[in-house]
């Protein structure tokens, strides 16, 4: 539809001879425009989504990532109104959809994996998605309010650099 985003599906090796369908696991991005690795630093070389994904293929599980919406329709989306719902919440349902029509995917072992604010929306994805969901895996879930953990964040980067310009300053005191 209109807010389509590019997929990955990570099928175990050896799919060829396998006859039984694969447990399938959703990977749910952390705050921010995502890609599907949730590639991390300016290098791009840490993609922890994609260690997963390769990892899990491993162990005979099947992953499906995708591009986050934020990452692939930024300049569209309205920052007003857009909510977790538009976010993250609605693609990680389509995505669990997509998992069930596969034919080499077992719709009785379905997961999803959050990390970060995909581990605080785990919870709610799960009750929409009802029986269509096996469990679900939660990564660094914060326990604290999101608005506890921005400050954190944001304080941590301005001062990883040493200095904090008066504008990153005022930053921090409209957060406060």
């Amino acid at each position: 539809g209109k807010w389509a985003v590019p997929v990955t599906l990570t099928i175990p090796t050896g799919s060829a001879d396998n006859t039984e369908p694969y447990p399938g696991v959703v990977l749910v991005h952390g705050s921010g425009p995502n890609d599907r690795d949730e590639t991390i630093g300016i290098t791009g070389a840490h993609k922890p989504f994609k260690d997963l994904a390769w990892g899990l293929a491993n162990q005979g599980i099947a992953v499906l990532r995708y591009d986050k919406r934020t990452m692939v329709y930024g300049e569209k989306i309205n920052k007003f109104t857009f909510t977790v719902r538009e976010e993250s919440i609605d693609d990680a349902l389509a995505a669990v959809e997509l998992l069930r029509n596969h034919k080499q995917i077992n719709n009785e072992k379905i997961y999803i994996l959050g990390h970060s604010l995909g581990g605080i929306l785990a919870p709610r994805i799960g009750k929409e998605a009802g029986d269509r969901l096996a469990g679900l895996i939660i990564l660094a879930g914060p326990a604290r309010p999101l608005e506890d953990l921005i400050l954190e964040q944001t304080r941590y980067l301005v001062a990883a650099d040493g200095e904090t310009s008066e504008q990153e300053a005022d930053g921090i005191r409209r957060l406060e």
